[in-house]
């Protein structure tokens, strides 16, 4: 299954050109493929950066690919087949626990940007023992947030036979909940006005809570990044723009068009409920590093399903030298008066 993966994503690189044919120089902007794990908008500052022609500004030509789930963004960083990726924690420190040489380079957000959300016959915490919860794929940031929900309702998977589930994407799960396949699952805010409108409960705004968590990170390998130090330094300048480009209202068109396409959203009722939510859970992230102490709370919330994790610390993840670098030159300072 792994060789077929990465053996889509060489194909995904053939087709798009990204591979260069050898004995030939290339001219231009550096190319580059740059995966993505999950179809929601906390990939926004990449994506905006892409379309809105800030990476090329600062030299590459970059392609953002939808791989399907972390557990295969990694693989694909391990093999060499994408440069960098816009991920979450939980599959990072997966695939680093396994050996894996990769690091986390900078955050995009400072929150779990999750909602929990019900059946509407479910009305208290009791109510879930023995049913099924959906997430996106285990080890995912989906996975993780639906952990910390049921923690915080007081809940053991194993304990109370809650059965977690590997659905796909928010609108499959959302579907999957309507229909009665599962009892609950994690949102982002940006779905929370559909689920509501289809007489879904919201019984946790994970968004709100005091606890430190970094949920999405763009990660390289290490070694990856020890080569190219001028790409790393291009690519997080067009990210730190895209993430400033965001916030500012002058942009909410152009900010909503590129959610639309990337989230194939159609009605203008469900593009402007993403659109908020994406400004939501953008909201905190002021200088886009990695905080030790969100990373660390996300690998302890993921022990339980993967206790390899538990001699892995922050540090083994972290490299904030780069953001550290452009933080003092006053680069994302200058960057982020453009967001208003």
């Amino acid at each position: 299954m792994r060789n077929k993966r990465i053996v889509g994503i060489c194909l995904v690189l053939f087709l798009l050109g990204i591979v260069a044919r050898p004995g030939r120089a290339q001219e231009g902007p550096k190319k580059l493929l740059v995966a993505h794990a999950g179809l929601i908008s906390t990939h926004s500052s990449v994506w905006l950066a892409e379309d809105q022609g800030f990476y090329k500004k600062h030299g590459l030509d970059v392609t953002a690919v939808f791989t399907g789930s972390g557990s295969v963004t990694s693989q694909a960083l391990v093999a060499g087949e994408a440069e960098l990726a816009s991920t979450s924690v939980g599959p990072t420190a997966g695939a680093v626990g396994a050996g894996a040489d990769l690091a986390i380079f900078a955050g995009l957000i400072h929150i779990l940007p999750y909602q929990f959300w019900v059946h509407s016959q479910v009305r208290q915490a009791a109510d879930l023992k023995g049913k099924r919860v959906a997430i996106s794929t285990f080890g995912s940031g989906s996975h993780l947030a639906a952990e910390v929900a049921l923690q915080q309702l007081g809940l053991d998977p194993a304990r109370d036979k809650i059965a977690i589930i590997q659905i796909g994407q928010q609108p499959e799960r959302v579907a999957a909940l309507l229909s009665g396949k599962i009892d609950a699952t994690v949102l982002d805010p940006g779905f929370a006005q559909a689920a509501k409108d289809k007489g879904l409960t919201m019984m946790i705004n994970m968004t709100k809570a005091d606890t430190p968590y970094l949920n999405t990170v763009i990660v390289a390998s290490r070694r990856y990044a020890r080569e190219n130090p001028q790409i790393m330094d291009s690519f997080l300048k067009g990210t730190v723009d895209g993430l400033a480009f965001l916030p500012n209202p002058a942009n909410e068109k152009a900010v909503k068009k590129v959610l639309a396409r990337r989230l194939r959203l159609t009605s203008p009722e469900d593009i402007q409920s993403m659109y908020d939510g994406t400004l939501e859970i953008h909201a905190k992230t002021k200088v886009p590093n990695a905080p030790a102490a969100g990373v660390q709370n996300m690998i302890d919330a993921l022990l339980r399903v993967n206790p390899r994790m538990a001699k892995l610390k922050a540090a083994d993840l972290v490299d904030n030298s780069f953001i550290e670098r452009l933080d003092k030159s006053g680069y994302i300072q200058e960057a982020m008066k453009k967001s208003r």
